[in-house]
């Protein structure tokens, strides 16, 4: 699967793409001329819930530093270009903190083992590749990612290939952790170079975080890399416009 494949455009295009002019004016309308103050709110629970998608079961239970590095994330995806450096500087702040000497985890570098993805039962359900290919897949993904920045798209088209974007580092699984929530960042990142910063607001991790079952089944498309079903991929790709749909992004702390 390519990031670049205009092979399912079409069938997105028929089910989301066309409503898609409207929904993105609406969205901007909401979100495209707030305060700093309003901003910071915005991405405080962005952030609250860009954690709580990753956990394997809703704990609501987010703390403060985490929400601080969430959000030195999005400024960093909000002030720079995207490119694979600054991608890095925004993982580093996702990664974990370690109590004692070491003061971050390795989840920030690109993994050096192997890892699996397990159901709720402990059976290995998708293989990433393995690690030494870690590296000149990202590096073939983030060239795509700059060819696609130099084409002219419709926001139909931006929104098709970012899913593409979301669903292949997703696949390849590139860190030890935080897979998911580099993944929801680097799908909004794609979006707000082609259409505008202020889709660094697109409240994808609260739609994802609450539809956590049917992304779980959305990007199960192989038992492992090198036999992912990209025909299958559709479903998954029809997500992210959903959340254009979200009005109230507010946290949930019952």
């Amino acid at each position: 699967m390519e990031i670049t494949d205009k092979r399912f455009f079409m069938k997105f295009n028929d089910a989301a793409g066309r409503k898609l002019r409207q929904q993105t004016a609406s969205f901007v309308e909401r979100f495209g001329n707030l305060s700093d103050e309003e901003d910071e709110d915005v991405f405080r629970q962005l952030s609250w819930w860009l954690w709580e998608a990753e956990k394997k079961s809703p704990s609501k239970d987010v703390g403060e530093d985490e929400i601080v590095r969430g959000i030195l994330a999005y400024q960093t995806a909000y002030q720079k270009e995207l490119n694979e450096q600054n991608f890095h500087e925004a993982v580093y702040y996702l990664s974990e903190i370690l109590k004692g000497p070491n003061k971050k985890t390795m989840t920030v570098a690109y993994r050096r083992v192997s890892v699996a993805i397990f159901n709720e039962r402990g059976r290995r359900i998708y293989k990433p590749p393995e690690s030494e290919y870690v590296e000149a897949l990202m590096t073939s993904l983030f060239q795509q990612i700059r060819q696609l920045i130099r084409e002219e798209m419709s926001p139909a088209e931006v929104f098709y290939h970012a899913s593409l974007i979301h669903l292949k580092m997703f696949l390849i699984h590139p860190f030890v952790k935080n897979n998911m929530k580099a993944a929801i960042l680097l799908e909004k990142w794609f979006i707000a170079e082609k259409l505008g910063k202020v889709y660094i607001k697109l409240p994808t991790e609260k739609y994802y975080c609450l539809n956590k079952d049917r992304y779980n089944v959305n990007t199960l498309l192989g038992t492992a890399y090198n036999n992912v079903d990209d025909s299958r991929s559709l479903p998954f790709l029809l997500m992210l416009p959903e959340a254009l749909k979200i009005e109230d992004i507010g946290i949930e702390t019952d």
